[in-house]
């Protein structure tokens, strides 16, 4: 199946962003958009949207604010209420009523906000790799593992240290979040870029900043509310990020449709490590919509 133009993506102005994205399929067919998380691309999908371009869908994964070629946010806002925003806008900009959306990691959290803001925008939402905030099950190994959203609360330190010997660690983090797969620096390079660009690393690191310096009382709110679009929530049984015991309560953050798969043998980067495996799955729940179910 081939690929989707790596070196050449297309350019939409959505919610004061100029937004960059790859994309495949009619611009006619019903609109998938996919959205990657940290540190990670719109080349994160690269495997999956011609799969879902030959099922029949215009399927679009754009970089999210701040991850060059998309600019950084005008306003220096990267709570996951502007990431919703940028969702529903992104709809508008490329011309539909609605999509399905699939988010990997903070593009997860966007999925859902967008959802909460307007659900009659999103068809379907497809959520990888991260916990609905309303329905998250915290323990003491988690905490350990989230040692770095800490670490990034720290002023200056953060963008010094994963900036440090090539961007090293960003490749200690895949390591010990994927460790069954063994990942190219082919596949890596294109984030490191975006990292490298001006304002690339402080905008990324400013998500996590953003859910604790920045995020309101009605962000929080908007964030933990239950979430009523059909739903697909996939974890990687050995992620090293965030552990399967996370999503045990899951079930309770949606109001509709919800189902919940664990991937054995997968990491934090389903769509990267399995993409087959979750091609099929997504294709499955996204059919449901012609289905009726």
């Amino acid at each position: 199946m081939p690929a989707i133009n790596a070196t050449e993506p297309s350019h939409v102005t959505a919610n004061g962003i100029r937004f960059a994205y790859h994309q495949a399929g009619p611009r006619d067919a019903p609109l998938v958009l996919c959205l990657h998380g940290f540190p990670d691309t719109a080349l994160s999908y690269a495997q999956l949207l011609p799969q879902l371009a030959a099922a029949g869908y215009r399927a679009v994964a754009p970089y999210m604010r701040g991850y060059a070629p998309t600019g950084l946010a005008p306003d220096g806002d990267y709570s996951t209420t502007a990431l919703g925003r940028d969702v529903l806008a992104l709809i508008d900009a490329l011309g539909a009523r609605d999509a399905a959306v699939i988010g990997h990691d903070w593009g997860a959290y966007a999925a859902y906000c967008a959802a909460n803001l307007d659900a009659s925008r999103i068809r379907r939402l497809v959520l990888m790799s991260v916990p609905h905030i309303g329905g998250a099950v915290q323990s003491l190994r988690q905490l350990r593992r989230s040692w770095y959203i800490w670490f990034f609360q720290l002023s200056g330190l953060p963008e010094r240290r994963v900036a440090r010997d090539d961007y090293a660690f960003i490749d200690r983090l895949y390591r010990a979040w994927s460790p069954t797969w063994q990942v190219a620096e082919s596949d890596l390079r294109p984030v490191k870029q975006a990292l490298a660009a001006p304002g690339g690393l402080a905008a990324a690191i400013g998500y996590y900043r953003a859910m604790f310096r920045g995020s309101s009382r009605a962000g929080w709110a908007l964030l933990s509310a239950r979430t009523s679009p059909p739903t697909l929530m996939l974890s990687g049984a050995i992620d090293g990020a965030v552990g399967p015991e996370v999503f045990g309560r899951s079930r309770e953050a949606f109001t509709g449709p919800f189902e919940f798969h664990l991937l054995p043998d997968v990491g934090h980067f389903p769509q990267r490590e399995a993409p087959d495996e979750l091609g099929q799955r997504i294709l499955e729940f996204l059919a449901r919509d012609t289905d009726g179910q």
